[in-house]
């Protein structure tokens, strides 16, 4: 049986020839390859066009080249296929190292040292608040989130969460559906970390962001869907102690029209919070993918009525 690897990444060519290296016994195939189809067991995708799922008859699993699966769901032509997501630990450190180096950006004032600095101003002494004192909100604690929330912790920040569904207890308050405006208002920042389905689109709207602290700090690292940035920037504009740092769009790459270029409060990062790393998320891949072999059963990662 052979894989259908496909994906838009840069590295792509990386990802194929070290998916052969520890697949040893599959032919890797790409959606050119149409008189292979019938042959594929495993689907390695990211962006995957539509139409290419079904005719795949003898498809047992698909991996996604990532921890997000929208780019999936959202295919017409997906019929329930078990989805294994990549679970990888190094990610999420990777996701806290990121939202670490903004939470530090804001809490030592670092961007009014820059603007300091580029009009040629001398600032005077500015004491940033203890970690301690600084409330961070996790919305969406999913495996990534978790991990993000459970460093923050250790690292003596006061944490809480917001998850739609009951989880087991953890050591910060959790806050659950009707109590999002308790969470929000409490949130000296908060983070975003929800994913695309169709109860987020838009989740972060003129409503939500009312109700935060006006001087506060939005990250956003899920998925871009989730923030409706036209509101954002009225938002950014009519507040102009409020910051945000961005890492995720409804569009990527973000346009060049796109105001938030310009805005002082504003920080761009263009998609790398928590990038998929390639050894590690292959062994996973091989692990599931073995273990499916000796028992004949796979779990899938998704709830497909929740959407992720």
């Amino acid at each position: 049986m052979s894989i259908l690897f496909h994906c838009t990444f840069s590295n792509s060519k990386e990802w194929k020839i070290k998916i052969k290296k520890k697949f040893k016994n599959k032919k890797i195939i790409s959606i050119h390859d149409k008189n292979e189809f019938d042959k594929v067991d495993i689907a390695i995708i990211w962006n995957l066009p539509n139409q290419i799922l079904k005719k795949l008859p003898n498809l047992k699993i698909i991996f996604s080249l990532g921890a997000g699966v929208d780019h999936i769901l959202k295919l017409n032509d997906y019929n329930g296929t078990p989805i294994v997501r990549i679970k990888d630990p190094l990610m999420g450190e990777l996701m806290y190292y990121y939202v670490l180096s903004q939470i530090l950006n804001f809490q030592l004032r670092i961007n009014d040292y820059k603007i300091a600095q580029k009009n040629k101003v001398w600032l005077k002494d500015i004491i940033p608040p203890f970690n301690k004192d600084l409330t961070i909100g996790i919305l969406g604690l999913g495996y990534l989130g978790l991990i993000v929330a459970r460093c923050l912790f250790k690292n003596n920040y006061n944490v809480i969460g917001f998850k739609k569904d009951k989880i087991k207890k953890e050591k910060f308050k959790i806050y659950y559906n009707n109590q999002l405006s308790n969470f929000i208002r409490s949130s000296d920042i908060l983070i975003n970390i929800l994913p695309s389905t169709k109860d987020t689109k838009n989740f972060i709207n003129s409503k939500f962001l009312s109700k935060m602290k006006k001087k506060s700090l939005l990250i956003s690292i899920g998925r871009g869907s989730t923030v409706n940035e036209n509101d954002l920037i009225k938002h950014l504009k009519r507040n102009q102690y409020f910051y945000a740092s961005l890492d995720v769009f409804q569009n990527e790459p973000l346009s060049k029209k796109s105001l938030f270029w310009s805005m002082h409060n504003v920080t761009i990062t263009p998609h790398v919070a928590s990038n998929t790393l390639i050894n590690s998320a292959i062994n996973l891949m091989f692990k599931r993918y073995s273990n499916y072999i000796k028992t004949k059963k796979i779990k899938s990662d998704i709830n497909l009525n929740k959407g992720y």
